[in-house]
């Protein structure tokens, strides 16, 4: 299972990037990995994106599984809420349309 969001991870990532020379917004999101869709649909109102751009980061600078805790929009950022490992350490992500400005351990 880490390999396949490690995977899905890269391939979020390298999509994203490609994506940065359009000027257009994707038609199609990519879709989210098992695990992290079900903490997604109950973790609140942010953006799908914005959650997803969270995920990836994480995983690759925590360099283990991921999964939404929450997501709130705040202005025109997302603050999404992550946890990591099988633990659930508490991670905070500020996203903006899919653009990760902060990726943070959450102190608790």
């Amino acid at each position: 299972m880490q390999k396949v969001l490690t995977i899905i991870s890269v391939a979020l990532v390298a999509g994203g990037l490609a994506a940065c020379s359009q000027t257009e917004p994707l038609e199609q999101p990519a879709p989210a990995p098992e695990a992290a869709q079900a903490s997604t649909d109950a973790a609140g109102a942010g953006d799908k994106t914005d959650e997803m751009a969270c995920l990836a980061m994480v995983g690759r600078q925590a360099k283990s599984t991921v999964t939404t805790l929450s997501a709130q929009p705040s202005g025109a950022s997302t603050v999404v809420m992550v946890g990591v490992g099988a633990k659930s350490v508490p991670w905070r992500c500020v996203v903006s349309k899919g653009i990760v400005s902060e990726a943070v351990a959450a102190a608790g």
